[in-house]
């Protein structure tokens, strides 16, 4: 009974990392299939104003309102 406790938690232990950096990589694939462009802009501005958040450029976004913007994008993919 030990021994397969043993290897159950073995398993779980191995298991975790993997579906962590599997995850980190489907994140990465994702914002790399972003590109920024002119057309991107005018979708900021809309994202920020729907999200009520205070107007600013990109180039002043922090990393996670980048991630969060990138997402929404996502999710209104007939406004690309």
């Amino acid at each position: 009974m030990k021994k397969r406790l043993g290897v159950a938690v073995l398993g779980i232990g191995l298991l975790v990392p993997t579906a962590t950096i599997l995850q980190a990589q489907d994140h990465h694939d994702a914002m790399a299939k972003h590109e920024w462009n002119d057309g991107e802009k005018d979708a900021w501005h809309r994202y920020l104003k729907e999200k009520h958040i205070k107007d600013h450029e990109w180039d002043h976004a922090s990393k996670r309102e980048r991630a969060n913007y990138w997402k929404w994008r996502d999710s209104h993919p007939d406004q690309h």
